[in-house]
């Protein structure tokens, strides 16, 4: 029985590291950030030497000697070419570079886009996988020449470095659009050469389902990150899988909700999601199941807009003033980039509805706080038909109590609030280890999702919410065109 973990998450803002006992608890972590490269047309790029060098330094950190495991979970949808030594070939074109939206175009036009929906169980676009190496192929072709792997996320990479074995995993594979999501095999090579990549499918790894074992650590990494050689190195799933396993919605029908600068509603389901409302499917690490998640493109990241706009303090005393007032009448929508799901609006905006003179800051930090959790509720809705009967928390937005309460009383649903939210992703990917390692029976072991405070809706304002989420509801369809037209002006 393994009793402590090494777990990396290979975030896109940094590496984190964690020491895990096996019931889940966090017993010391480290954190190194990571540097972004972007530029025109939509690049956005890193350096896998920098995740290495990051995962070097925070087990460093941790002095991990005791570890007798290591699960690996990170960001996903990346296009990482390596040599057959595990050194990259190129930078890693990251999930959302969005240089191939030609491409992507044309793929949905020659392959078509029904058709690949079927097929991957999600629309393709820019972002996709297929898209960027069409691209690659005819801007950088040398560069497909010259790698011996093609990997699709963070972790693949680090367990290539850790064992030298090339591998990903089923819920990463089944965000890049290179994946059969009925199968959970690669599409077939007949359909890449439609496209005239079929050269690239000897370099695609094999995949296995989030939590399998790759190999074991070998020497020289060993030294390198203070561990005894030969300890066994799990590939957990991608970092949205690791998150849902390790807030306790590994099993049907638990939903969660992540608050982070964007934000999403999962949970695990027995059937894939429609994706003409937004809501993506990706694979299970169990084969007969998925995990259903509708992407709010920003929720928290509306607070941050408003601190920069209105200054305070910190955020928290500005959460506090807002959450002081009396709620007004005052509707905000909060598409500050854009919206992904309910509804797929790359024109939609943020507005204030029903401003008059008498408005303070703090009704419209109010206003903006109610609006993000509308938009979760609108999520939720298209997400699961029957009501929740309980919706776990977590991400940074957890650290606001108030605004937690206020979830509970804008949903009508108890709340739970996750303890230890910054670390539910490296618990996760242990977790999924334990399970494919049949050291625990299934996703949800008693006791392993501690929760940090049971919230339950209050009725003094229930009339005054539900009548305000009928006009937020109201809101966007009636302003949809006055957003779209606003774009072909700004073009102008």
């Amino acid at each position: 029985m393994t009793d402590t973990w090494l777990a990396f998450d290979i975030g896109t803002t940094g590496t984190k590291a964690a020491l895990i006992g096996p019931d889940g608890r966090t017993l010391r972590s480290a954190y190194r950030s990571h540097h972004t490269l972007s530029a025109e047309g939509g690049v956005v790029e890193q350096l896998a030497e920098h995740w290495w060098e990051a995962v070097l330094e925070a087990a460093q950190e941790l002095n991990a000697a005791e570890a007798e495991a290591i699960a690996l979970t990170g960001q996903m949808q990346d296009l990482i070419l390596v040599n057959a030594q595990g050194e990259p070939t190129h930078p890693v074109v990251l999930y959302s570079d969005t240089r191939a939206r030609d491409e992507a175009n044309e793929i949905n036009a020659r392959i078509g886009a029904d058709r690949l929906r079927q097929l991957t169980g999600n629309e393709q676009g820019a972002s996709s996988l297929l898209a960027k190496l069409l691209w690659l192929s005819r801007h950088e072709p040398q560069a497909l020449a010259h790698s011996a792997h093609l990997l699709v996320g963070a972790a693949d990479f680090v367990a290539h470095k850790l064992t030298g074995i090339p591998v990903a995993d089923t819920t990463t594979a089944s965000t890049t659009g290179l994946l059969d999501i009925n199968t959970r095999a690669w599409l077939g090579r007949d359909l890449l050469s439609t496209l005239g990549l079929e050269h690239i499918y000897p370099q695609l790894p094999p995949v296995r389902a989030g939590g399998s074992l790759v190999g074991t650590l070998r020497p020289e990494c060993a030294a390198q990150l203070g561990l005894r050689e030969g300890i066994p190195v799990y590939h957990g799933p991608g970092d949205a899988g690791a998150t849902t396993l390790g807030v306790g919605s590994g099993e049907p029908g638990n939903v969660y909700a992540y608050l982070g600068t964007s934000g999403w509603v999962a949970f695990t389901s027995t059937r894939q999601a429609d994706p003409a409302t937004g809501v993506f499917t990706l694979a299970h690490p169990h084969p007969a199941r998925y995990i259903t998640v509708a992407p709010l493109l920003t929720a928290g990241g509306n607070l941050d807009w408003v601190y920069e706009l209105f200054g305070a303090d910190d955020l928290t005393s500005l959460i506090d003033e807002a959450l002081s007032r009396e709620p007004t009448s005052l509707i905000y929508l909060p598409y500050l980039n854009g919206e992904r799901s309910p509804f797929s609006d790359p024109l939609a905006r943020a507005a204030f509805i029903g401003l008059n003179a008498r408005h303070s800051r703090a009704d419209l930090c109010r206003a903006v706080l109610e609006g993000v959790i509308y938009a979760y509720r609108h999520a939720l809705e298209t997400l699961v038909e029957e009501p929740v009967a309980r919706l776990t928390l977590t991400g940074g937005g957890t650290r606001s109590s108030g605004w937690c309460q206020l979830f509970a009383d804008v949903t009508l649903t108890s709340i739970a609030v996750a303890e230890d939210a910054e670390h539910v992703g490296v618990r996760g990917a242990v977790l999924a280890a334990q399970v494919a390692s049949a050291r625990v029976a299934d996703y949800a072991p008693p006791g392993f999702f501690p929760v940090a405070a049971s919230l339950q809706p209050g009725e003094t304002q229930r009339a005054h919410y539900e009548r305000q989420y009928g006009l937020f509801r109201a809101a966007y369809p009636a302003l949809k065109p006055i957003f779209a037209g606003m774009q072909t002006a700004s073009h102008h």
